[in-house]
């Protein structure tokens, strides 16, 4: 073995020996130091694992509380409202009595007034016939609406001649718009149109749209009754030339208590409630009901439509 041999393999000896040395103190020292901070880490999660599972715990204990409290709100708000249900009902059905009893006797009085007595006697006793019959309308809505939150407000479908419907209600109103010299004009439609529904809750809608267009309509005013079909669907339309109503106010028009800001004076003339009896009637024929107007003083126009046909789903609620 020649010098240089020898050199070399004592150098590789030392490299080796050097090597060993290294990866003792590496892994003494070096990974004894990683080792603790991979576990220092490991509990810093763990903590921190643990405190959002306790505050995760306490969230769901408040959602649990406060689902709870609303729970028992809804439970005590379903029992404040069958409790108002059954008040509107027994309201509406225990001042109908004493209604009668007050309208009967007035009619008696007037008509046992002598001929050419005090005329003032004549002017209170119409006034009494005319609050009694306000009243009476007001209860009969009351009632309407006590039997649709009751589930209790059916419907009787039978064919009838609409276009014959129209007539009678156009006649009836007209004595209410002579009163206050409103032209009440019903636009004929060329055939006889009949359709399968309840005639006197259609009645009851068509006589709701057509009171309160004469209503709002101003002295001398104008109300029109319209109707078409198309395509097996009957659409009536009431319009006038009152004071319109606001589009912010077509959403809520339909909503129970509900009353257009147009004339304070008129709006105590009612409770708000014929509109939504009126919807109820005509979603339960399957049809819909809505109002256009332009805006304040542009007057407006009701619509409401109904199958000639009733829906299934219509049928299977009524």
């Amino acid at each position: 073995m020649t010098l240089w041999q020898m050199f070399v393999s004592y150098s590789l000896l030392v490299a080796a020996i050097l090597s060993l040395i290294t990866y003792w103190i590496t892994k003494k020292f070096v990974l004894r130091k990683m080792n603790r901070t991979i576990m220092k880490a490991e509990h810093n999660y763990q903590q921190q694992i643990a405190s959002l599972q306790m505050q995760l715990s306490g969230k769901v204990n408040a959602l649990e509380g406060m689902v709870n409290k609303l729970r028992l709100s809804n439970q005590e708000l379903t029992r404040l409202n069958e409790i108002r249900s059954k008040f509107m009902s027994i309201v509406a059905h225990d001042l109908r009595q004493p209604l009668s009893s007050i309208q009967g006797f007035a009619s008696f009085l007037m008509m046992d007034a002598p001929q050419g007595g005090d005329n003032n006697d004549q002017v209170a006793l119409n006034n009494i016939l005319k609050a009694t019959d306000n009243m009476n309308m007001l209860m009969t809505d009351l009632m309407d609406i006590s039997m649709i939150e009751s589930g209790r407000f059916k419907m009787d479908g039978q064919p009838f001649n609409f276009n014959a419907l129209l007539n009678d209600v156009i006649t009836l109103q007209a004595v209410n718009a002579q009163k206050k010299g409103i032209f009440l004009q019903k636009y004929e439609y060329p055939s006889e149109v009949i359709v399968m529904a309840d005639r006197f809750r259609i009645s009851q809608v068509i006589n709701n749209l057509i009171g309160n267009a004469i209503k709002f309509a101003p002295q001398g005013g104008r109300v029109e009754a319209r109707f078409y079909v198309e395509n097996g669907v009957l659409t009536c339309k009431i319009s006038d030339n009152g004071p319109g109503i606001l589009h912010t106010e077509k959403e809520k028009i339909f909503l129970k208590f509900h009353q257009a800001d147009t004339d304070r004076n008129l709006k105590k003339q009612g409770w708000g409630l014929g509109l939504s009896i009126a919807q109820e009637i005509v979603n339960a024929h399957g049809g819909d009901i809505g109002v256009e107007s332009a805006g304040l003083g542009q007057g407006a126009t009701f619509w409401f439509t109904l199958p000639q046909q009733p829906v299934k789903e219509a049928a299977a609620a009524a």
